[in-house]
């Protein structure tokens, strides 16, 4: 089954990258780095900054941040994130409901539970995005701006 997910793209003159992240079909299907612009990306898969900010208000959706917990120490999280390495992610979702709680202290989420992916600059979110997609995840999100985006706003470390 194909992931929703899809392909290396250009974000913006900033050099922001975008590995996964809910590529819609544009230009005739030709989705290439040269054409691409923003209208390519599908909005019901990326999460914006207003979206994170608001979590407290939606204890519902779960933020999984898959950056190494030596990039969490070094930098700080955003609240109600959980920490699960990319590398770990496709595993930690298949834990049963009862495991996932006692180890993360949150609901496990349920096929149709939104989800939104994180990391440093979206590119590793978007894979995480990608591989609960193929475990049959259905509202899963990639915060494209992620902790780069998040640090600058809020005036944390972003290194």
């Amino acid at each position: 089954m194909a992931s929703r997910f899809s392909a290396l793209m250009s974000l913006s003159t900033l050099a922001l990258v975008l590995l996964v992240g809910g590529v819609r079909r544009c230009h005739g299907g030709d989705c290439s780095v040269n054409k691409f612009d923003k209208s390519c990306i599908d909005p019901k898969l990326v999460a914006s900054y207003d979206e994170i900010v608001d979590l407290p208000n939606h204890p519902e959706k779960l933020l999984v941040d898959v950056r190494n917990p030596e990039e969490l120490a070094a930098t700080g999280v955003i609240p109600t994130s959980i920490n699960i390495p990319l590398k770990t992610v496709a595993d930690e979702l298949k834990l049963s409901p009862e495991a996932f709680q006692a180890k993360y202290g949150r609901k496990k989420p349920a096929e149709s539970d939104p989800i939104i992916f994180s990391c440093r600059s979206g590119v590793r979110a978007g894979m995480a995005a990608n591989e609960a997609d193929k475990l049959g995840f259905k509202n899963v999100k990639n915060y494209v701006g992620s902790w780069l985006e998040y640090a600058e706003k809020n005036g944390l470390p972003l290194e």
